[in-house]
């Protein structure tokens, strides 16, 4: 019996001898990090590329320590695993190597119990080898598989972004902003709550575009963009539907009052000028408000609602908020036919052109003529121009109707001349899409070769807001237009932002009150405070000043006393066809007023 156990001692020796040095070459050669110890960190066996690549003893049989075998980063994870009694483990190694690049291991540990049995020889009894445990330890070097998941997962997330955001702006697209609205109807429907959905567009960006160029007009949009995310809350949606459109849910809304808050911070934020290639540029918006569920109960119908919502707001003078009601829908089915109706209007000359007086307050006569467009529309019948001119600048319309009327008030004024009928002058209101046309001065011209009017004869008014857009550009064209001899002058002053130091340098000769300082002028100190401050103004840069909208003789009164230099407006008259206007310059019987506004009967009103 002694006999056979000392033989099958030596026959393990031999075997675990070989075992280990097989499994040593072994691990020589295959690089990963390779250990044997035992419960209490005693190294039983290590792989060499533990000494290759830390910074460790390069003698690695002499470490008799496990916590030798890493580097001085992963000892503390090591001496939380010594504690554990699980059997077996995985964890991931962060450790620098000896040329100081980071690598990340996949780390593998188990406990094997070795308390085995040998096979006894010749029937004889199993015989117990060892008693103690052993822990194996093994390491992958995974630094390139995860860097390549890695690159994979940010270019998914890159791909992800790029499929639902704005790519210009970084919002949300459309895509995106109609999975969000969606939840966040469902979520209303089931709270009972309420969400308010804002339609939002800018007016006149167009104008940004066409005298700054495109890639100003984008570094707007981005602007307003970080406006609106500014002002709004985390939980609120903000998307770009594309354009200068954008789109702004509010989720738990409580009442009308603070969606209109909300809608007016908004347009404050945006009237804030952004500085573009040395040019402050702000733009107002039109914002239409439509709620769930009053409104609607699906993104679609909201998004209709609060669009006829928005084109409202246009209508009403622009840089305003408004709600859907449902009377709107079928207003606007009627601006779609008033649309199509002014299209075939300008292609079958239903326009027509009206003349209104401007009158010299010091001698009573006529100094010129305002050219003002209206509509005899087969069903409606005359039409003022507030009905269809923002339409009309909507739709794009406005540039052909503007051309007919320059060129039709310049031929029928040089059909007055020729009559011997001297009116002085006649003024045509340009439109900003007009006067922005790219060469609209060469139309100038040629209208005026083609009608034969002189151009003293013609003054062009532009509003003081269409001025001051891009004033650089407006000097530029307002110095080709005064060089060909024509009259300029500053229409609605007083409702815009004229910088003084622009204002000196556009080669102007009239400034023209806008009719809201002149309603109360002669009740109303603030108004009248500032009407006479425009009036000493325009004088002090030598320029003429008329004021609008007069129809009381105690306004031309008051006008004449500060130094007006010349009113229009329905108290001399309204806008006249052609034919009452010839009447009312040969009729002996009309009335006018001196400048201290009396009237002064049976004396004609004179030419000029």
């Amino acid at each position: 019996m002694e006999k056979s156990v000392t033989s099958v001692s030596c026959q393990v020796a031999v075997t675990t001898a070989e075992i280990r040095t097989y499994f040593g070459l072994l691990l020589e050669h295959i690089p990963v990090l390779a250990s044997v110890v035992t419960p209490t960190g005693d190294v039983l066996f290590a792989s060499r590329h533990h000494a290759l690549l830390f910074d460790v003893s390069n003698n690695i049989n002499e470490l008799t320590e496990e916590s030798e075998l890493y580097p001085a980063s992963a000892r503390a994870r090591l001496q939380q695993l010594q504690s554990t009694s699980a059997m077996e483990c995985e964890w991931e190694l962060t450790a620098k190597h000896k040329d100081g690049s980071t690598h990340l291991y996949k780390m593998r540990r188990t406990r094997i119990a070795c308390h085995r049995l040998l096979p006894g020889y010749a029937g004889e009894p199993e015989i117990q080898a060892s008693s103690d445990d052993v822990i194996y330890t093994v390491g992958v070097d995974i630094t390139e598989d995860e860097l390549a998941e890695s690159v994979l997962r940010d270019h998914k997330s890159h791909l992800n972004f790029a499929i639902f955001h704005d790519p210009l702006t970084g919002l949300a697209n459309r895509s995106l902003f109609y999975d969000r609205v969606n939840k966040s109807i469902a979520r209303a429907k089931r709270t009972k709550s309420s969400l308010a959905l804002m339609l939002l567009d800018l007016d006149r960006f167009k104008n940004v575009n066409d005298s700054l160029g495109h890639e100003a007009g984008d570094r707007y949009l981005k602007a307003v963009a970080q406006h609106l995310v500014d002002e709004l809350r985390d939980t609120d949606t903000v998307a770009r539907l594309g354009g200068d459109e954008f789109v702004v849910v509010l989720e738990n809304v409580t009442c009308s009052e603070s969606i209109e808050a909300i809608a007016n911070k908004l347009l404050g934020c945006l009237q804030q000028p952004v500085v573009i290639q040395g040019h402050p540029i702000s733009c107002t918006a039109s914002i239409g408000i439509s709620v769930f569920p009053h409104d609607g109960d699906s993104i679609d119908q909201l998004l209709k609602h609060a669009d006829t919502a928005m084109y409202r707001a246009k209508a009403a003078g622009k840089n305003r908020a408004q709600f859907y009601v449902s009377a709107m829908s079928d207003s606007a089915v009627n601006y779609l036919l008033l649309e199509n109706d002014l299209r075939r209007a300008l292609e079958q000359n239903e326009l027509r052109v009206f003349y209104q007086p401007q009158v010299d307050l010091n001698t009573g006569r006529i100094t010129g003529l305002e050219a003002l467009v209206r509509w005899q529309h087969k069903d409606r019948g005359l039409m003022s121009p507030v009905h269809f001119i923002p339409l009309a600048e909507e739709t794009g319309l406005i540039e052909p109707l503007g051309a007919w009327v320059l060129e039709q008030a310049c031929a029928r004024f040089q059909h007055w001349l020729a009559a011997g009928i001297d009116l002085c002058k006649v003024a045509v209101n340009l439109s900003t899409r007009q006067f922005r046309q790219e060469g609209f001065e060469h139309t100038v011209a040629q209208v005026l070769r083609k009608t034969g009017l002189p151009a003293q004869c013609l003054e062009l008014e532009i509003t003081e807001s269409s001025a001051m857009e891009n004033a650089a550009n407006t000097i530029n064209m307002l110095n080709c237009l005064s060089d060909m001899g024509l009259s300029l002058a500053i229409d609605d002053f007083g409702t815009g932002y004229s910088s003084l130091a622009y204002l000196q340098r556009f080669p102007i000769q009239k400034l023209k009150i806008d009719r809201s300082f002149i309603t109360n002028v002669d009740r109303d100190d603030q108004e009248a405070a500032i009407a006479k401050s425009i009036i000493d103004l325009a004088h002090n840069m030598s320029l003429e000043v008329i004021a609008e909208g007069v129809e009381r003789a105690s306004q031309c009164q008051w006008l004449g006393e500060r130094g007006c230099d010349q009113v229009q407006g329905y108290f001399y008259s309204k806008p006249l066809s052609e034919e009452a206007l010839m009447n009312l310059v040969s009729d002996s019987e009309r009335v006018i007023c001196d400048a201290s506004g009396v009237r002064l009967l049976s004396q004609p009103l004179a030419k000029h």
